[in-house]
């Protein structure tokens, strides 16, 4: 541990390497859920965000790591069903699963972080037996919803309650929360806990390689302790003394990896030739930084422009990640006005973190602002984003906070 409470990672917690470089360094960053009550004084605590590398099973770790209980408070504020773009990819996954393992009816699907229990819901549909593990006050919603949720953070100790409470599942599932998780070590143990000899695991998460391939460099958020490759997963999966049966590569959140662990499953393809391609991954994260400087010029300009000519801007939507670049840009009440959720957000009534621009409702967006440029801060689900406000009357231009343009030369 730090003096200041973080944990700094010395060696690689995927196959334990010893040899890490630094690639990347974004600075200091507000938490990205770290929602401030507008009116309340408090300033946001900013951590550093330092990506370190391992060439040998080529994984992505924050050098620094928040303790979990700051970066999920029985507080946080996301849930899955405010985004369809998360739904619809919900749905896939379990049309995925059926795909796999056929029948889903009477099978125990376990979701490890189901938040508000939206990934359950859809595998009820098919007629599986329902239970989540998830840390935060999002279980209530899962538990109102129908789902048996144990409240906790997923470690060894609760992995053996599950057994005991419910026997071992048939599916384990995590989305988009495996780099969420501290301490893979303890994971990979629990999970021995819960697994039985036909457990199957489906892991689906940001793929490293859609990162470098957009320059997605907003998923380096804190709440990603790591960010991983199939490289990555393959190491995982013998820790678990398993295989990847199958990798699939999901469009959700703007580039997902999803993998099929099992100690029995035919593998249905040889992966030799994807995990040979992401040997470069260390050095296109190193490259990164200059393809960041060029989109910060670029975008501080943009904006800039788009702020003399019309005044204070509106921004849409708030995701978590958009925090990176809202900080990176320097934005402020002087650029931003406020920033508009979906209705019923519980983010509303909030500062975006680190500022003092104010969440508001889509509902209250101004009619005299439907016709002026808008900033997208979830630039990563902008096909969702613009017809969705196209519906509610805006005709204005919709500025992406990142964009593919902002990094050719």
């Amino acid at each position: 541990m730090t003096n200041s409470g973080l944990t700094e990672i010395t060696r690689c917690e995927v196959c334990r390497g010893h040899t890490l470089r630094p690639v990347l360094d974004l600075g200091r960053h507000p938490m990205c859920d770290d929602l401030v009550a507008v009116g309340d004084a408090r300033i946001c605590v900013e951590y550093p965000i330092e990506i370190l590398f391992c060439d040998t099973c080529r994984t992505a770790h924050q050098r620094f790591q928040i303790p979990k209980h700051e970066l999920f408070p029985s507080t946080y504020h996301y849930r899955s069903r405010q985004t369809l773009d998360v739904l619809n990819g919900m749905r896939r996954l379990v049309e995925a699963c059926v795909a796999h393992y056929g029948d889903l009816s009477g099978k125990k699907v376990l979701d490890v972080g189901c938040n508000d229990g939206s990934l359950l819901s859809i595998f009820r549909e098919y007629g599986a037996k329902t239970f989540g593990i998830e840390p935060t006050g999002a279980a209530a919603d899962a538990m109102a919803a129908g789902h048996k949720v144990l409240n906790a953070f997923f470690s060894e100790e609760v992995a053996g309650d599950f057994v005991a409470q419910f026997g071992q599942p048939d599916i384990i599932t995590f989305t988009n929360v495996f780099a969420h998780i501290e301490d893979l070590g303890a994971v990979v143990r629990a999970l021995k806990i819960l697994l039985k000899s036909d457990t199957r695991i489906v892991i689906e998460n940001h793929y490293l390689g859609s990162i470098l391939a957009k320059r997605q460099f907003d998923t380096f958020y804190h709440e990603h302790p790591r960010t991983y490759s199939a490289t990555s997963f393959a190491h995982i999966a013998r820790s678990l003394g398993m295989a990847i049966s199958d990798v699939a590569f999901p469009d959700r959140y703007g580039g997902n990896i999803r993998v099929f662990l099992s100690a029995h499953d035919t593998v249905e393809e040889d992966h030799t030739r994807l995990i040979e391609r992401e040997r470069e991954f260390g050095d296109d994260l190193s490259r990164m930084a200059e393809e960041i400087a060029r989109w910060r010029e670029r975008k501080t300009l943009q904006i800039g422009a788009a702020v003399a000519a019309h005044g204070a801007l509106a921004g849409k939507a708030f995701p978590g990640r958009a925090a990176i670049p809202i900080k990176m840009l320097g934005l402020d009440r002087n650029s931003i006005d406020a920033v508009y959720e979906k209705p019923g957000s519980s983010k509303i009534g909030h500062y975006v973190p680190g500022t003092r621009i104010p969440i508001l409702s889509d509902d209250d967006f101004p009619a005299a602002e439907q016709t002026k440029p808008v900033v997208n801060m979830a630039w990563h689900i902008a096909a969702e984003i613009e017809p969705y406000l196209r519906a509610r009357g805006f005709s204005g231009e919709l500025i992406d906070i990142i964009a593919e343009s902002d990094f050719t030369t």
